[in-house]
């Protein structure tokens, strides 16, 4: 079982669309995978097709409660997702006070080794519960826009995973991936260059390129793979994932 936390505390970087992506992906690829959505807005819940108003328990209850994965698990057709709704967002509060409250999440996981692959999906911050979220993994990626402040931002983000390492000592970055990627763009080619110096062989090999249908699947709560398989995204979405693997 490998647990990879997706993170990035710079906002829309397709964060939460790599995610699924990726858990579509790896579950085509024959692997077993659970998504848990550990960001209160909980777009990756609702990007999985799941009601949140059907939920029986959340990560709230997984994170705060006696609930253990498997009474939080809901199934969308292709992969086991653990859904969260807004009410995560008060979270924090009762978990400071909790003892161990790093370690909340990965007390849940010890030993869950009917899944091949965990994908943590990361609020675009740091708080309680990301560091959660990275004390239970084994593994960072890290999706990153060709945007301005997309190399300030990363290295924002290095020093937070090795202050986790004083906790989690195993924890490593598997590797950061561009995202939103257009090749006509002067910006992004230079970006591109940027990342390929300050990671070298950190950096994937594969590149997410921009695509229209991501957007259009998502407006109908269809991933990539249901409402475009063929496009660019669902091909290097696919590619990413052979890498994991």
């Amino acid at each position: 079982m490998r647990v990879i936390s997706l993170i990035n505390q710079k906002g829309g970087v397709a964060k939460t669309t790599s995610t699924l992506s990726l858990a579509s992906a790896l579950s085509k690829l024959q692997k077993k995978v659970l998504v848990i959505d550990i960001d209160p807005q909980g777009n990756a819940t609702t990007g999985a097709g799941i009601n949140k108003t059907e939920l029986k328990a959340t990560t709230f209850d997984l994170l705060l409660r006696s609930n253990q994965i498997e009474e939080c698990v809901t199934n969308n057709g292709v992969y086991d997702i653990v859904g969260t709704t807004i009410e995560l967002a008060s979270a924090e509060y009762e978990m400071f006070n909790r003892f161990l409250r790093e370690s909340l999440l990965r007390k849940k996981l010890q030993d869950k080794k009917n899944y091949d692959f965990i994908l943590i999906d990361c609020p675009p911050s740091l708080s309680l519960l990301t560091i959660n979220a990275l004390v239970a993994s084994d593994e960072v990626l890290i999706p990153v826009a060709p945007e301005p402040f997309a190399l300030e931002g990363i290295s924002q983000l290095i020093n937070t995973i090795i202050k986790i390492r004083e906790i989690n000592e195993n924890l490593e970055i598997k590797s950061v991936f561009i995202t939103k990627f257009d090749q006509r763009k002067k910006t992004n080619i230079e970006i591109k260059e940027g990342l390929e110096k300050m990671f070298k062989d950190k950096l994937s090999k594969t590149i997410i390129r921009i695509s229209s249908d991501i957007e259009k699947g998502q407006f109908i709560n269809k991933d990539i793979y249901e409402y475009n398989p063929k496009c660019n995204a669902a091909i290097d979405y696919m590619n990413l994932a052979k890498e994991l693997i």
